[in-house]
């Protein structure tokens, strides 16, 4: 399937971000739906994988779907849905739109505490190394020992 390029005189990655805004619409893709790969479109569409990603930028940027590092992008909730009078009262009436789902947060806040663990044994590694080398500068070594 191509997109209408000779019928529709809008960019590209403006047609792209309309089907899937009328897929999100019609209740084709529901909150919490994964959209379709980046890949996927390109071949559905025949497309640039640049264009793909700037219809992706173009639907985030009005708030309807999110994306998640290595999960892919998926629909976000309407912020009607997320808004609680308790939240609202907090953030001074701003929605909660931006906030991802609870198991998307939980998810990448798993991601991060991995990480922070790798690099808490890295510098482990490296302080190690400092102490081992302070220790043979302390300690020089006797040539009669060798």
């Amino acid at each position: 399937m191509t997109l209408p390029l000779e019928d529709d005189h809008r960019p590209p990655y403006v047609q792209v971000a309309e089907y899937l805004r009328r897929q999100i619409q019609s209740g084709e893709l529901g909150p919490g739906d994964k959209v379709p790969s980046s890949r996927e479109l390109q071949e559905k569409f025949g497309l640039a994988s640049a264009t793909i990603q700037n219809a992706f930028r173009l639907l985030k940027n009005e708030g309807l779907i999110y994306s998640v590092q290595g999960r892919g992008s998926f629909i976000r909730r309407p912020a009607a849905e997320t808004e609680t009078p308790e939240a609202e009262q907090q953030s001074g009436g701003a929605p909660f739109a931006d906030t991802p789902p609870a198991d998307v947060r939980v998810f990448q806040l798993s991601q991060e505490v991995a990480q922070l663990r790798r690099d808490v044994s890295d510098m482990q590694d490296h302080m190690l190394g400092i102490l081992k080398l302070m220790q043979e500068l302390k300690d020089p070594v006797d040539p009669e020992d060798s």
